[in-house]
């Protein structure tokens, strides 16, 4: 954990500018702003304001880093029904800092909230610390104190006397919470384990893990709830994680993908059979062993994943980019490489009822420089619990057709952190975002594709460390 009372200089660093003062809780006014409809992550924090010795409870909603809030009481405000809301945006550090310590900062943008600060060792975020320190001046570290509680909180940690401390019965959001609360109870009741229905990511969950990497592993079958027969998901990840430069960030995508999909097959009951190219096994000659292995039935999802570098050629009409699949920095991509759409095409015509296909990596000239990993955080979730059942079938056993998606267009970079990279980490955010008990729209993965690009275009447009990445995407599913 990195110790805070020795950070303080380091702190001073932090380029960030921020103009906001200090009030009372009691002069605000009551903001009716609404949390996104498509929330999917609730964070309960305590504190006590050291000036009034009061204590405030808040009721963060985390739908994506460009879209967090927070509902805000104490005592006086529930004796006399008011609540207090706020949007709240992540603020990451300078490029022109030189502290060896990362730090993510969540800033209200009304005056009177809190900020809230984490802090960890530069380029080891797991030893981020869990309570994060509360300030009104984020610009002098000596008015931090830390908070009493941070916790995420699910749905079915909730009751409605719960939800009421936040919301009045006749707010949309309040409705939408208890349905929600309603619908997870009837999946709860209908599990085939006995348990709340649960997946995400695990950190215990290292790629290749639980059998060969070129060999599948299965989960128990199930049926196509479109077509009455078995399906199986196909997963195919390739991640660069030899390299010094990106290889952790590499690494965390293979994790949060194989852990996300391994999830979602098994709370649908569907068949799961695995490729995860890490390591050793990344190379080019495995990504096309485990290509031409694969034999999905007409009713199989074939899902696959690339993060690492890549490039185009100076004549490329191709607008997709070339994966370099290089397996050490002394072998020349231009003899390890493979577009990206030969590999879009390959699979299409394996037959499968789903093909779903993202490539995280630059898409500059060959030759051209490549970012390296920035400084970064975010807040999240590494599990979901607040999904829709119904939903999430629709997605994967109801779809048919194809997507190819990449994370930047022809000349630009694609960016990436020790959490991993923008693009991959908005996917799954959208793909929570779609399937979410609090979401009214029918999912759709042409708007989970579309909501990602945009999502990893505003998180690199908002931090210094970078440029702005536009992905792209061609869908076709029904």
């Amino acid at each position: 954990m990195v110790n805070f009372n020795t950070t303080m200089n380091e702190m001073k660093t932090f380029i960030c500018t921020f103009d906001f003062a200090k009030k009372s809780i009691a002069m605000l006014m009551l903001f009716v702003l609404s949390f996104a409809a498509n929330a999917q992550t609730f964070y309960e924090v305590t504190y006590t304001d050291p000036d009034d010795e009061e204590e405030y409870t808040g009721l963060m909603i985390y739908y994506s880093d460009e879209d967090c809030k927070m509902r805000l009481i104490n005592k006086k405000a529930l004796e006399n029904d008011e609540v207090f809301e706020s949007a709240y945006y992540p603020v990451v550090e300078g490029k022109e800092s030189k502290s060896d310590v990362g730090v993510m900062v969540y800033a209200p943008e009304e005056e009177g909230f809190p900020a809230f600060v984490w802090m960890w060792e530069k380029d080891d975020a797991s030893d981020i610390n869990s309570q994060p320190f509360v300030t009104f001046d984020i610009e002098d570290p000596s008015t931090y104190f830390e908070a009493e509680y941070f916790v995420e909180i699910t749905l079915n940690d909730m009751d409605e006397e719960y939800i009421l401390q936040f919301y009045g019965e006749n707010e949309d959001e309040y409705k939408m919470m208890m349905e929600g609360m309603k619908l997870l109870a009837r999946q709860y009741s209908t599990s085939t384990e006995g348990a709340p229905l649960k997946y995400g990511i695990e950190d215990n969950v290292e790629p290749g893990e639980g059998g060969n990497t070129l060999e599948d592993s299965a989960t128990p079958a199930a049926q196509s709830s479109s077509t009455g027969n078995k399906a199986t998901m196909h997963l195919i990840v390739l991640a660069n994680t030899n390299v010094s430069d990106i290889g952790v960030a590499c690494h965390r995508d293979a994790m949060n993908v194989y852990s996300e999909m391994e999830g979602i097959a098994r709370v649908l009951g569907m068949n799961f059979h695995k490729n995860i190219l890490t390591d050793q096994y990344y190379s080019k000659e495995n990504l096309g062993k485990a290509i031409n292995q694969l034999s999905p039935s007409k009713d199989d999802v074939v899902v696959f994943v690339y993060s690492g570098h890549g490039f185009r050629f100076d004549d490329q009409t191709d607008f997709y980019p070339n994966m370099d699949v290089s397996p050490t920095i002394y072998d020349s991509p231009l003899d390890n490489y493979v577009a990206v759409s030969d590999v879009y095409n390959a699979i299409i015509g394996k037959g499968a009822r789903l093909n779903l296909v993202f490539s995280d990596c630059c898409n500059v000239k060959a030759g051209v420089d490549t970012p390296s990993i920035v400084n970064n955080n975010t807040l999240f979730s590494r599990s979901n619990s607040n999904f829709d059942m119904e939903k999430l079938r629709k997605l994967f056993l109801q779809s048919r057709g194809s997507l190819i998606a990449t994370a930047a267009s022809p000349g630009e970079a694609s960016w990436c952190g020790v959490n991993g990279s923008y693009f991959i980490l908005s996917v799954l955010e959208q793909l929570r975002n779609q399937i979410s008990v609090l979401n009214n729209n029918q999912p759709s993965w042409d708007m989970l594709v579309s909501e990602a690009i945009e999502s990893a275009a505003n998180k690199t447009a908002n931090d210094t460390q970078c440029k702005k990445q536009n992905g792209m995407k061609m869908v076709d599913i029904k």
